[in-house]
């Protein structure tokens, strides 16, 4: 029930009634009891259902106004005739006058009517069929599911007008009608809600992402309780800072990020590709003072510093080596790993890193994120920033704008979050 609390609806929290104000993360809500606002579990607070809303679900309030209002005639009149039972011919007679109906099918409504005496039974059912029924035939139903089990569902994912097409093909060399397109679409639609069939399609792994949930992000209680550190290449091309060698490439970022806070605690970026090293200099980053003006040129504060008591990391060799592994446990951090194939388990940094990414696609010398989006630009030849200039720009970006922007997971920015929960805010 708890998956079902939003925002400004009430709550029983502890046996008290409170109103719940807004969300925060994904397992946390702010209520509000009075003049008190506190911050509570969902799994602690049992949601109070709107009798109103509730009401609004019913089946009763889907029947359409003017079907209600006739029916509630017929109800009325029907109910006449059953409270006379000596004049009950009399009766059906005026009701089948006052309905413009027969009196046979009047007789029909008064058994209806003593079945279930509801103005809702007296509801007329419209013509055609039902929602869901199957009118072709059981030999052409069998054609279809074969042929999309052993053809549609299948890693080649071939078109719906291609099943349709040999599903025609194998009706005709049988003597059956062919289904329409329509039809076959359908029948694929109604299969495609079935995991296994999708499995066959899209894969094992889609279909899990398609049909299961993925818990898995872990929010923190306070800053450096856990910190998650990935890599990834820049979208933009770059020049090396020494001209004789004249290397342009696509730089790699290695960044950690603060969970609670939402706050970048370290940066490395470089032209090697990740490795224990750029780990190692991320991490000491991280851990020690920066002072943003004499390392990169950038005027600004970046206070957000301190040894993590977890780091969480994916499963590459860089981050399963004996060296980082020893590091780690050195200085007592807590290592752990996300489970191999399941990327949602660091979806902090993963969305940090799609933001920053995403930045550089107004660079000169950009990759943007494909071959298509990129077409005929040419990224070598446009690329003019060096790496010490890129640094400049992306910590600018970091700490001008990441830092002081409202992050929708936290509600504030993650710069405000830092000095509220770490006293920074007080002291100054």
């Amino acid at each position: 029930m708890s998956s079902h609390i939003k925002a400004g609806q009430p709550a029983l929290y502890l046996g008290e009634r409170v109103m719940v104000e807004e969300w925060v993360g994904h397992d946390q809500v702010l209520v509000t009891a009075g003049t008190d606002i506190f911050q509570v579990g969902i799994t602690q607070l049992h949601p109070i259902g709107n009798a109103v809303q509730n009401l609004q679900k019913t089946a009763l309030v889907s029947i359409p106004a003017d079907q209600w209002s006739k029916a509630a005639e017929r109800c009325r009149l029907l109910r006449s005739v059953s409270d006379d039972p000596n004049n009950r011919s009399i009766g059906i007679a005026r009701v089948a006058k006052e309905l413009g109906v027969s009196e046979r099918q009047a007789w029909r409504l008064f058994k209806v009517f003593r079945n279930n005496p509801t103005v809702k039974a007296m509801v007329q059912i419209k013509a055609g069929r039902r929602v869901g029924c199957k009118v072709l035939p059981a030999a052409v139903e069998r054609v279809i599911d074969q042929w999309m089990q052993e053809f549609y569902f299948t890693p080649e994912r071939p078109s719906i007008q291609q099943l349709h097409a040999f599903v025609a093909a194998d009706c005709r060399t049988k003597g059956l009608s062919p289904p329409c397109l329509s039809a076959v679409t359908t029948r694929v639609q109604n299969q495609s809600q079935d995991r296994s069939n999708e499995a066959g399609r899209i894969g094992s792994k889609n279909a899990k992402y398609k049909f299961q949930a993925m818990p898995g992000h872990v929010d923190a209680k306070a800053p450096l309780e856990r910190v998650e550190i990935d890599h990834t290449p820049l979208d933009v091309m770059v020049r090396s800072d020494e001209p004789r060698w004249d290397y342009i490439g696509r730089p790699w970022l290695t960044v950690a990020i603060d969970v609670y806070t939402r706050c970048v605690l370290g940066i490395h970026i470089g032209f090697e590709p990740p490795s224990v090293l750029s780990v190692a200099l991320c991490l000491t980053h991280c851990v020690l003072p920066k002072n943003p003006e004499e390392e990169f040129g950038v005027p600004m504060e970046w206070p957000m510093a301190g040894v993590p008591k977890e780091i969480v990391v994916d499963n590459g060799r860089d981050f399963t080596s004996e060296a980082f592994a020893r590091g780690c446990e050195q200085y007592g951090i807590l290592l752990t790993f996300r489970p191999v194939g399941s990327p949602h388990y660091g979806g902090t940094i993963e969305r940090l890193i799609g933001t920053m990414v995403g930045k550089c696609h107004m660079l000169p010398g950009t990759t943007k994120n494909s071959v298509v989006a990129r077409g005929d630009y040419d990224s070598r030849r446009k690329a003019v920033m060096t790496l010490s200039q890129f640094r400049t720009w992306f910590v600018e970006q970091l700490l001008g704008g990441y830092h002081h922007c409202k992050h929708d997971g936290i509600r504030m920015p993650p710069a405000s979050k830092w000095a509220l929960s770490t006293g920074a805010a007080n002291e100054t």
